[in-house]
């Protein structure tokens, strides 16, 4: 029943979230995928899981590319996977 509840709470979102993967090197992959928005949608999902992955560290997500799945899912929805890399905060100072 329990994971009922959850598969509906995905499927009114709209969007579904995978986790974080270790590429190697510094490097990790996740993957958006959006029901609107076309790959602009599931862009800004990847990003958002991102700079939540990095935030866990006080870091922000410096995007390396992004590989759009082509043509859409059987919902209507767009997947985008994207690189990425977590890098200290810029500081800005003023003399």
């Amino acid at each position: 029943m329990r994971a009922r509840i959850l598969a509906a709470a995905f499927l009114l979102t709209g969007c579904t979230h995978l986790d974080v993967q270790d590429a190697g090197n510094g490097r990790y992959v996740v993957t958006g995928t959006a029901s609107s928005g076309g790959y602009t949608g599931s862009h800004e999902e990847a990003i958002d899981q991102a700079n939540e992955y990095c935030n866990k560290s006080h870091q922000r997500a410096v995007i390396e590319n992004f590989d759009d799945k082509p043509g859409v899912g059987p919902k209507g929805e767009h997947t985008s996977s994207m690189v990425f890399t977590c890098a200290p905060p810029l500081v800005l100072r003023f003399q």
